[in-house]
């Protein structure tokens, strides 16, 4: 039986809440690769028991209440003491800038967003789509301890068509593995409805008229989470740059990077797991 998450805590105030050295060095293990997975897994088991959560941190700038518990990133956070996608910010660096429009859907706890409102300060805007509720209230905190003011959260999933629909996660061990489809979210523990609505139509909602970047994380539903922007939006809103998850592609009906060249992206870099697409020709921005 899964042990019970730890309770939300957005009433503390950001920092009291610390782990000892000992605490962190332990949740290190659980994320470090040279140690086998049983291993791992077991050792998370005792932690989630013992040390579950949550402490504050903050890393390269960022503050992040973490819950190390039920969450990947908040393991890295806590115990690698680094934000989790130092590659993809990398490729995404030269798209980021004051005045420019970040799309986040899949924003998880926020650690994309907030890289990016921290390093193009408060004169670029960003927004960021999550749809699980308790995932969405770690982000509403994380986005008001770093004083985000330029960040607008919506928590909302993004689908072809407006209604609601099943969110699909682990309810344990890494719940931002969550997912529209059964087969993307791993070991099913979980089942939340979420209300989801048209990449087109919610922009729209937001006043937004033009996207310089759009990052997309949502387990095996990228194309369907995406491609209806390009097939019902004019073309002045479509990003300029789309960093792609591509990890679950296997589970895509749509094959987004073929469909994005066939409309004049071309593939500009990649890392271990995401792709980014660049509108134009190779080398012009």
């Amino acid at each position: 039986m899964a042990h019970p998450p730890a309770p939300l805590d957005t009433t503390t105030e950001f920092g009291r809440l610390q782990a000892g050295w000992y605490v962190r060095m332990l949740w290190r293990l659980t994320v470090m690769s040279a140690f086998p997975t049983r291993w791992r897994k077991r050792l998370r088991k005792v932690l989630a028991r013992r040390w579950p959560g949550p402490f504050d941190v903050t890393v390269e700038g960022v503050n992040v209440r973490v819950y190390p518990a039920e969450n990947r990133d908040d393991r890295v956070l806590l115990g690698l003491g680094r934000l989790p996608e130092a590659d993809e910010h990398a490729l995404i660096r030269p798209f980021v800038g004051p005045g420019k429009m970040f799309v986040d859907i899949g924003a998880n706890i926020g650690t994309y967003s907030l890289w990016v409102a921290r390093t193009a300060a408060p004169g670029t805007r960003v927004v960021a789509f999550e749809p699980h509720p308790r995932t969405f209230g770690k982000l509403a905190f994380n986005l008001q301890a770093n004083g985000a003011g330029n960040v607008a959260a919506r928590n909302l999933a993004i689908a072809g068509e407006a209604g609601s629909m099943n969110l699909f996660s682990d309810g344990g061990g890494n719940i931002g593995h969550a997912s529209l489809l059964r087969e993307g979210a791993g070991a099913v523990r979980s089942i939340e409805t979420v209300g989801v609505a048209p990449l087109g139509q919610a922009l729209a909602d937001l006043g937004i008229a033009r996207i310089e970047l759009l990052k997309i994380d949502v387990e095996g539903f990228e194309d369907r989470a995406l491609m209806p922007l390009f097939d019902q939006a004019p073309e002045a809103l479509w990003p300029k740059a789309m960093l792609i998850e591509t990890v679950l592609s296997h589970l895509w009906e749509r094959d987004c990077l073929a469909e994005l060249a066939a409309k004049g992206y071309h593939r500009q870099a990649a890392t271990s797991e995401n792709v980014l697409m660049v509108r134009g020709r190779a080398g012009k921005h």
